[in-house]
């Protein structure tokens, strides 16, 4: 028994550090110290899986900040953090594929995460859902269509550090 609470008090500071990390990230990014925010985002990226350390870091690549600006690597960490469904990483991924930015164009797809991210209430997606859809044909649309319903269902949901419980 008492191994168990010891095992249990262990896994609550280690999430503890996480959210402190990720905290001191997030104001490190918003003061201008890239390099600072970064180092803080990578170990939670990779060894936590954290979402918003991930979409944070596909926002460094896609502006260059603190790192040379690569839209493949933000469009690498875009996806990651889509996977685990932050809407604004899955409007801005849309947003590469529109513009073939980092990715392949590919206005199916980019189409596919603006539903999601509109799905999770994120009102830019909703507009950019809607001007992807004038730009395909009747068949793409329906392809579209297909593979928003497939991406809602697999990366619809908010990621658990941010879930509100009641």
């Amino acid at each position: 028994m008492k191994s168990r609470v010891s095992a249990i008090l262990f896994v609550l500071s280690l999430s503890q550090n996480c959210l402190a990390d990720f905290n001191d990230g997030v104001v490190a990014f918003i003061a201008g110290n890239y390099e600072n925010a970064l180092s803080m985002f990578v170990p939670l990226a990779e060894t936590a899986n954290h979402a918003y350390a991930q979409y944070f870091i596909g926002r460094m690549y896609a502006a260059g900040q603190g790192v040379d600006k690569n839209a493949e690597l933000a469009a690498k960490w875009y996806r990651k953090a889509s996977k685990l469904g932050v809407a604004d990483a899955q409007y801005r991924l849309g947003d590469l594929y529109e513009n073939g930015d980092g990715v392949p164009r590919d206005i199916e797809r980019a189409y596919g995460w603006y539903s999601v991210a509109a799905h999770l209430g994120n009102a830019k997606a909703v507009t950019a859902t809607e001007r992807a859809a004038e730009l395909l044909s009747p068949i793409e649309f329906n392809a579209a269509l297909a593979l928003s319903s497939e991406l809602i269902a697999k990366y619809g949901k908010t990621p658990q550090e941010t879930a509100r419980t009641q």
